[in-house]
């Protein structure tokens, strides 16, 4: 972004001349505007218009990526976990990040705890257990209590520290920025000044507010992908209509519709009410599978499950599985370090924002610990009533998430609740708000990102939120006209992931490179210390 002050012009003469029709553009960066904007028609279309050619591309470009890179990622995921573990153990880690803290230790934690959780988090921890068991992990037979207790020990572990490290991989550069040097940072590019020096104000700052504006509608597009099936799929069982693709395009429209109200009313409004909203319910849901269903064994099993992560977590972050190539890394853990890739800067400058007055090391190890916790809740509960059908008979989970959409088989599972209508009916506007929540600060982002000149006490312009909010639905609809497997939809997240790994180390390297040349700032410098 364009560092240049906003000029003598008051703020509500901008606001009219970004939304008058003849200098629409004046406040808008043009190339990060229309070359995202480009980029993401150049994705979408070849999947409206030739659905067949595209879904065969789309299936090489999975395997490559998955099979020859799948490392990269893999390394990527290390190299996060043990820069925050230096970032927090390091002597960095008393440093306070500004002045007096802005929320109270409770809501600090809750609202990272909360961070996590979405409409993907709603579908996987039902689900991703029964897909990973299916593999074999570690030369099990599928479907076996032994699979079943990998299945879902990989399943909490790719929503566990390692996800967390990467979304906090720049959380403390940003933080530095904004809340002890007090010099607003409002898009990645500025992190990456002490390399690139006033080049991040031309083309290369530019091209790197692109990649992560790429990234996150990538990333965004997995999340609206997996929630619109589930919502569909719920509607489709309360009204008794037909579930098809039709059908999903339409909830997508709805939640797209839905999220962009809460855009243009502005984020304070609609971000903050539909968040209160959805935690409460979340609550319920929890408690009521949590009592309803088999309380003992969910307990059980999660304590199980618990300590087999922390026992194998190194082997577990590290397991390329080039021998028995069971697919549990190409397949999956690629696929979710991309992701977690993809959403890491806008993450990151979440967590920076919500810590000021908070030291290095509460702010990694909180985010890590107390948000991989609120992940875990969501497969312990979720993910063992599900799996308590499997091992008692009940529900064939394993073969079900083969032969149906999971949302489809969300509802099947559904059905061994108690009213279970209601249950469905809850579970479907959790998720639909979910998905509201998320975009409403993704296309706020976009939009912030996309403006020339945006001070911290500035919004950007209500139809600049409005149109990212439309444009993040357009990859997802691509996705739901192919109509393929869940590859289909990962390959988008690995994909636009690939490039913000090199945003996130050039990151790195430039918050190092600082506090090297400069200190921390209020310290003195490594060269004048006596």
């Amino acid at each position: 972004m364009d560092e240049t002050p906003v000029s003598a012009t008051s703020s509500h003469e901008l606001e009219l001349n970004t939304t008058a029709p003849l200098t629409l553009f004046a406040n808008i960066d043009g190339l990060k505007f229309f070359g995202t904007f480009l980029l993401v028609l150049l994705g979408t279309l070849p999947m409206l218009l030739h659905p067949d050619a595209a879904k065969a591309q789309i299936f090489v470009l999975f395997r490559f990526i998955t099979e020859e890179l799948g490392w990269l990622y893999i390394l990527a995921g290390v190299a996060a976990f043990l820069w925050c573990l230096w970032l927090a153990f390091g002597r960095y880690g008393d440093r306070t990040l500004g002045d007096t803290p802005e929320y109270s230790d409770y809501s600090w934690v809750a609202m990272l705890m909360c961070a996590g959780v979405g409409s993907g988090i709603m579908y996987g921890s039902m689900l991703d257990w029964a897909h990973l068991c299916n593999l074999g992990i570690n030369g099990t037979q599928p479907v076996t209590a032994a699979a079943n207790e990998w299945a879902a020990a990989y399943a909490m572990f790719h929503w566990g520290p390692v996800a967390w490290a990467m979304y906090a991989t720049l959380a403390v550069p940003i933080a530095y920025h904004f809340h002890v040097k007090r010099t607003p940072v409002l898009n990645i590019s500025q992190c990456c000044r002490p390399i690139l020096g006033d080049r991040v104000n031309g083309l290369a700052g530019k091209t790197i507010d692109i990649l992560f504006m790429i990234g996150l509608i990538g990333g965004a597009a997995t999340s609206l992908g997996l929630g619109a099936p589930v919502i569909a799929a719920a509607v489709s069982d309360l009204l008794g209509i037909a579930s098809d693709t039709r059908l999903e395009i339409a909830v997508l429209f709805f939640v797209t519709s839905v999220f962009g109200c809460s855009a243009f009313f502005g984020i304070k409004r609609g971000l903050r009410t539909m968040s209160d909203i959805n935690v409460v319910l979340s609550i319920l849901l929890l408690a009521f599978v949590l009592l309803a269903g088999p309380t003992v064994f969910t307990l059980e099993m999660g304590i199980s499950t618990l300590g087999r992560v922390m026992t194998n977590f190194i082997a577990m972050s590290t397991n390329m599985d080039p021998i028995g190539d069971s697919g549990v890394t190409t397949g999956w853990t690629v696929f979710y370090w991309a992701w977690w890739a993809s959403f890491a800067p806008f993450m990151s400058m979440f967590i920076a924002k919500i810590s000021r007055g908070r030291t290095v090391k509460a702010t990694i190890l909180v985010t890590l610990l107390a948000a991989s916790c609120g992940c875990a809740t969501f497969y312990i509960i979720f993910g063992n009533f599900t799996l308590h059908l499997q091992v008692t008979g009940q529900l064939d989970v394993a073969s079900l998430v083969q032969q149906y959409k999971g949302g489809e088989v969300i509802m099947m599972v559904a059905k061994h609740l108690p009213a279970h209508q209601l249950f469905e009916a809850v579970f479907a506007f959790v998720c639909c708000i979910f998905l509201a929540t998320t975009y409403d600060a993704v296309s706020y982002a976009l939009s912030a990102t996309t403006t020339a000149r945006l001070t911290p006490e500035q919004e950007p312009a209500r139809w600049n939120r409005l149109f990212w909010a439309c444009v993040l639905s357009l990859l997802p609809l691509g996705i739901m006209v192919l109509d393929g497997p869940l590859e289909v939809l990962q390959t988008a997240t690995i994909v636009s992931g690939l490039p913000v790994l090199g945003v996130i180390a050039l990151g790195i390297l430039s918050f190092i490179r600082e506090l090297r040349a400069c200190g921390w700032q209020g310290e003195p410098t490594p060269h004048s210390r006596p």
